[in-house]
């Protein structure tokens, strides 16, 4: 679980804030609200496709998730503080149709009658405290409110294509919304709660006709059980987009997690991380890999060229660390001259592999430095090493205090070196 406490029949808001604690610092930091938005246009088109030119249920069952994952994302980039999305829907829906205030609406089928707002607001006051709120609550809610209207006016149509049909025709108009946001700034949450109830309704159907009939609930916690299903890690460990790659940039937010030389994590970022996984709060794939990593005679590159040398040192093994390492390992500068690196999934004997060729790569290339009078200087930087592998998150801690050992070890037999920790992961 991404911080312990979400589960499958988590409410809407759970759900929202789990999606925005595992990808929205990682995957979609950078994003506007016109890229999430185009994301959700693209696997709302892509169900559509699976849905009616290739009429595969199955697979277009596997994009409901999807719909509903953007859609969150798009709350959180809209709404940075973290609007309340139940409330969102509700004071649109409020257990009743806002336009007859009924349950089953009586006025689909006819002109729709005029929105009186103060009704509709005393309907929430005095429903939405009662409403359940998990995600099979709210589908029953809409069932109950217009499933009799979901086979069209004249009662004949399929109903996942009447539904379908509204979805995008609701896509368009939250797109119309966000053009106009600045101007009319609540239309984005009165479209996005239609949104909302049309995809409950083609979930519902869908769900239906499946040989499989798993609820709703269930089917998101598949595709969203925590944490990110393709690192298993929360936050997502998955590679970063190539922008951010390639700038080593931190995410807006996390400067205080971020050393400003390297741009790596930093210290409190190093102990946050460790405390975070040995309590069992954030979900990291086993065995793990910890790395201690110390620069060989960095106080001579200091005295001997000065700190600004010093700094371009430092720099450069932070490059050949990040070439050599994953993009989803988290690597940290503990203090001056030291390094760590938490590498999810990793043998101690994968890791020992990787950290060889980190100190091959420091061998083969030296560090070049300009200075403020334009003479250049090469020198070369080595780094002694050490590694060990955890089992599980409650010897995290221990495991990185024997790569921290296991590094003198390698320092005391001579330098740029890497030696694996006599630890067996488990917590003495």
């Amino acid at each position: 679980m991404a911080n312990g406490r979400y589960e499958a029949g988590q409410s809407l808001n759970d759900y929202v804030d789990m999606l925005h604690s595992i990808y929205g610092s990682t995957q979609n930091y950078a994003k506007t609200k016109a890229d999430v938005y185009q994301h959700l246009a693209e696997v709302c088109g892509i169900a559509g496709k699976h849905l009616f030119k290739k009429n595969d249920l199955e697979t277009a069952a596997r994009f409901i998730p999807k719909i509903f994952g953007w859609a969150c994302a798009l709350i959180s980039a809209v709404s940075p503080a973290q609007t309340n999305s139940e409330d969102i829907i509700l004071r649109k829906f409020p257990g009743v149709c806002p336009y007859c205030t009924a349950r089953p609406c009586s006025c689909w089928a006819a002109e729709k009658p005029t929105l009186n707002e103060k009704s509709l607001e005393n309907h929430f006051y005095r429903n939405a405290p009662r409403q359940a709120r998990g995600i099979n609550d709210l589908e029953l809610m809409f069932a109950e409110i217009y499933g009799h209207t979901w086979t069209g006016p004249d009662g004949s149509q399929d109903p996942i294509r009447y539904i379908y049909l509204r979805l995008i025709e609701e896509l368009a108009e939250v797109s119309e919304a966000l053009r106009f946001q600045h101007i009319y700034p609540q239309n984005f949450q009165n479209e996005i709660a239609d949104l909302f109830g049309w995809w409950f309704a083609l979930a519902s159907v869908i769900r239906s006709r499946r040989v499989d009939d798993t609820l709703t609930s269930e089917l998101l916690w598949k595709s969203y059980p925590g944490h990110c299903l393709d690192c298993d890690t929360a936050p997502c460990f998955c590679a970063q987009g190539p922008v951010r790659e390639l700038m080593s940039k931190p995410a807006p937010g996390a400067l205080g997690e971020t050393d400003r030389l390297t741009s790596l994590r930093n210290q409190g970022a190093y102990e946050h991380d460790i405390e975070a996984y040995q309590t069992l709060n954030l979900k990291l794939a086993f065995p793990a890999a910890c790395v201690r990593m110390d620069v060989d005679d960095f106080k001579k590159v200091n005295d001997g060229y000065g700190h600004p040398a010093g700094d371009a040192a430092l720099k450069h093994i932070s490059s050949v660390i990040r070439q050599k390492c994953r993009p989803r390992d988290r690597i940290y500068r503990i203090s001056g001259d030291e390094f760590g690196v938490l590498m999810p999934d990793t043998s101690v004997d994968e890791a020992y592999g990787v950290m060889r060729r980190v100190v091959s790569a420091l061998k083969a290339t030296q560090v070049i430095w300009t200075s403020q009078d334009g003479v250049s200087t090469s020198f070369p930087i080595s780094m002694s090493i050490g590694v060990a592998e955890c089992a599980d998150g409650s010897s995290i801690k221990a495991a990185f205090e024997a790569a921290d050992a296991a590094s003198y070890v390698s320092k005391e037999g001579g330098k740029a070196r890497v030696s694996k920790a006599p630890f067996d992961g488990q917590q003495e």
